[in-house]
């Protein structure tokens, strides 16, 4: 009964250790101001001075106590409570008993109201009911000077004022509990909002501006010796279900897939979920290889688990990607792009299974530089740091017998910052991996057609020249990319015969009719095509005959070879009639040398092109140094083509 009663004692929430500490040192000064100035006030009253000492003696005392660090704090808050009332009732008793000065008690509930809790107000209550009853019986004047009526009643007076005293208490402690319940909704809020800036609102899981915070803390702290692991984890054809239940079923199979991966951690683990199906885990083990293992364990956990939705059963199984900290890394950009290359790893090997990184992993370290390279692209692309330039396509006839206009190929380079040209030998596998080919497509065909039309204004001349351009696969496959072809073309007002698109032979033969459609329509506005890297293929020739293309451009590993190897010869001599049988023009690549050369002029090759012939040059120099005169007739037999 006695507990239930403690328990249902309205109590504010006691302050932390260090406030506590700063709110007990403020009320043990005033508990000093007061050893000091009741004496003094004492002596100003005519109290006399033994009397006055004697008085004085309880509180100091209890100020002694209170200040004492020796002492425990309940203990200390005890006897700081105490003085504050005993110096209430001596400036009642030095005052004569005047009213005014019983506002002393309610003045110190204020000062013990610093420590929110119910035990010193307790006291202070009783305190004023026992003292004002004792020295009310006592000595009623020092409690209630000339009020005889209350004199006369002290024990009754007594209980009113502490009564009085009481209210003020339950009046401070309701406002204690009033102000508690707004603190702990602040925090509540506060800690919600907290923990959705660090968690997945799905899954619970960490989120991956948390996972990297805390990998970026392990790197710190990492020793040569710590075996603590960073795995990247993806689920296999997640896909499959957002495509056949919904992606309400996706993110329930994400939520399971998180209990699974709890059940197999261990506490001080490390989840997180990173975005879509895929997942992070940092795990610190005394050795690489228990730390791998667990990760094998949560692959094989994964693939035994079967999740279920709309009458259809799904395995959950996943790739992992590990990466060992020690030595290998310093920032946590390269530990996410090193485990994610480990990741991809997993993959390629087969799915379902983990790829550990090592040290000098040839793969890992391309995809790494990869995805380096594809941030520079993305960035060359947003800033227009793009560079094209020119490389000609030459005539193999003797110079007296060449005719037509001039023929080349625009080519690609990255810009850096600082002005150097990078090959496309770089930064194109990034490209294709991350998707960016179509961007860089249709980049490169618009700043193209742009320069082109500044030197070929509408009705001037074109000379017969042609101007060819790479495209990718995607671009082919995109149903939009012809139409902006053609509205490039039409905003610059640029003649479509002096374009000639170039679609290697394994794009063409992927996806012959997509291919055939594209090239069809272009060819239908005035665009010209070329069949690149012709012989590549093991059907070549049987796919030529579906493609309506102008130039065939011979696979130049053939072509590099035909001074001595005489397979290499013959294949380019195939390659060559077949293409003249079908009325189309012939180009070989990889004419490094005049030997060459002149076999190629021999089989009846039409065109070559090669460092032999001429060297790539910004397309800027070659448009502004053969810029046809205005108003000039179209070139005659017999122009010479020229080599940059």
């Amino acid at each position: 009964m006695t507990a239930s009663f403690w328990q249902r004692v309205p109590r504010g929430r006691p302050p932390g250790d260090p406030t506590w500490a700063s709110r007990h040192r403020t009320i043990v000064v005033v508990l000093v101001g007061h050893v000091v100035g009741l004496p003094i006030y004492g002596w100003i009253r005519d109290i006399p001075f033994a009397q006055c000492m004697f008085s004085v003696a309880p509180l100091v005392l209890l100020t002694a106590l209170a200040a004492s660090d020796h002492l425990p704090r309940r203990l200390r808050a005890v006897a700081a409570t105490l003085g504050t009332v005993v110096s209430s009732a001596v400036v009642v008793s030095f005052s004569g008993g005047y009213i005014e000065a019983h506002f002393h008690f309610f003045v110190m509930l204020f000062v013990i109201m610093l420590y929110q809790d119910w035990l010193t107000f307790f006291l202070a209550i009783a305190f004023v009911g026992v003292e004002h009853a004792v020295v009310g019986v006592l000595t009623p004047g020092d409690v209630y000077g000339e009020h005889t009526h209350q004199a006369a009643d002290p024990v009754k007076f007594a209980l009113i004022h502490a009564a009085y005293v009481g209210a003020a208490a339950l009046a401070a402690i309701g406002n204690w509990r009033l102000t508690d319940r707004a603190q702990a909704a602040t925090e509540e809020i506060a800690e919600q909002l907290e923990f959705e800036v660090s968690h997945d609102p799905l899954t619970g899981a960490l989120n991956r501006r948390e996972f990297e915070t805390r990998i970026t803390d392990v790197l710190t702290r990492v020793e040569e010796t710590d075996a603590n692991v960073v795995c990247v984890l993806d689920l296999d054809r997640f896909k499959i279900v957002n495509d056949t239940c919904g992606h309400p079923a996706g993110d329930r199979l994400l939520v399971e897939v998180c209990e699974v991966l709890k059940n197999v951690l261990a506490p001080g683990d490390t989840l997180a979920r990173l975005g879509g199906d895929e997942f992070g885990i940092l795990v610190e083990r005394p050795t690489v290889e228990e730390a791998v293992a667990l990760a094998e364990a949560a692959c094989a956990a994964l693939a035994a688990h079967r999740y279920k939705a709309d009458g259809r059963t799904f395995a959950a199984s996943a790739s992992i990607g590990v990466l060992p900290l020690f030595g290998q890394v310093r920032y946590v950009e390269e530990v996410m792009q090193l485990a994610d290359a480990a990741l991809y790893g997993a993959k390629e090997a087969g799915r379902g299974r983990v790829h550990v990184h090592q040290q000098g992993d040839v793969e890992l370290n391309r995809r790494q530089s990869d995805s380096i390279w594809a941030g520079a692209l993305l960035d060359a692309l947003h800033e227009d740091r793009l560079e094209l330039v020119y490389q000609p396509i030459v005539p193999t006839a003797q110079p007296e017998a060449q005719t037509g206009g001039r023929i080349g190929e625009i080519l690609v380079r990255l810009r850096e910052a600082d002005g150097s040209l990078i090959s496309p030998g770089l930064f194109f596998p990034a490209a294709e991996r991350y998707d960016l080919l179509p961007a860089l497509d249709r980049q490169v065909v618009a700043k193209a057609i742009s320069m082109i039309a500044a030197h070929y204004r509408p009705g001037e001349p074109t000379n017969d020249d042609l101007y060819t351009i790479n495209l990718a696969g995607p671009s082919i496959g995109d149903e939009t990319f012809r139409t902006f072809v053609q509205t490039q073309l039409d905003e610059h007002k640029l003649s479509p015969s002096l374009i000639c698109f170039e679609i290697t032979e394994t794009v063409a033969i992927t996806n012959l009719g997509v291919a055939r459609r594209f090239i069809t329509e272009l060819r239908s506005t005035g665009c010209r095509f070329a069949l690149d890297d012709f012989g590549s293929g093991l059907s070549s020739f049987a796919y030529l005959k579906n493609l309506p293309v102008d130039f065939l451009k011979i696979d130049g590993n053939f072509v590099k070879t035909i001074t001595h190897d005489s397979i290499d010869r013959t294949m380019v001599a195939a390659v060559n009639k077949i293409g003249h049988e079908m009325g189309l023009r012939t180009v070989a690549e990889f004419v490094e040398d005049d030997e060459t050369l002149a076999i190629l002029r021999e089989i009846g090759v039409d065109y070559g092109q090669g460092y032999g012939l001429g060297r790539p040059g910004p397309l800027t120099s070659w448009l502004t140094d053969r810029r046809p005169p205005t108003g000039s007739p179209s070139r005659s037999a017999g122009t010479t083509a020229a080599v940059a």
